[in-house]
């Protein structure tokens, strides 16, 4: 039997997945985890900090549920151009630096500014994604100058200043 440690942001909705059925053994303190109910799916939403043990067939994860301390924004493309649709990445970070998972389903608060605002992707419902599907938003430069992009998960927050170029 495997086993495997995750560590999930406090905040995020996570679809909890393997190649088998999955369900959770222990939780403690009980409440930390909310079973959505999905009907195909176990999705939970990490409501403070804890633990738990995922079970998907013969592999055994311990699910250790940590609290953002903040929030690293990463620009996902190589450049910023006017014009272009562009996507920046929150990673979530702990106490100790450690990454967190996000979660699929999370729902990140993001802002820009005067020069990058947030730009929808309208097919991205088609195909069971959002606009914030792990952590990731599309953004757009309207001219050709330096903007900031802020993101909140909870009480975590970061910034990321980039340059548009023409």
């Amino acid at each position: 039997m495997r086993s495997d440690e995750r560590l999930l942001a406090v905040g995020g909705v996570h679809a909890l997945e393997g190649t088998e059925a999955c369900h959770l053994t222990t939780v403690e303190p009980a409440a930390v985890l909310e079973d959505l109910h999905w009907k195909d799916a176990l999705v939970v939403r990490a409501q403070g900090e804890g633990s738990a043990e995922l079970v998907c067939g013969s592999q055994r994860s311990r699910l250790r549920i940590v609290k953002p301390a903040r929030l690293e924004l990463v620009l996902v493309d190589d450049h910023v151009v006017v014009g272009r649709r562009f996507q920046v990445r929150a990673v979530a970070r702990d106490h100790a630096g450690r990454e967190l998972e996000i979660g699929k389903w999370t729902e990140l608060v993001w802002r820009g500014d005067e020069v990058v605002k947030p730009d929808d992707d309208r097919s991205a419902g088609e195909f069971g994604l959002c606009n914030t599907c792990f952590g990731i938003r599309g953004f757009r430069a309207s001219s050709a100058a330096a903007g900031t992009i802020e993101a909140r998960l909870g009480e975590a927050a970061g910034t990321l200043r980039v340059t548009a170029q023409p």
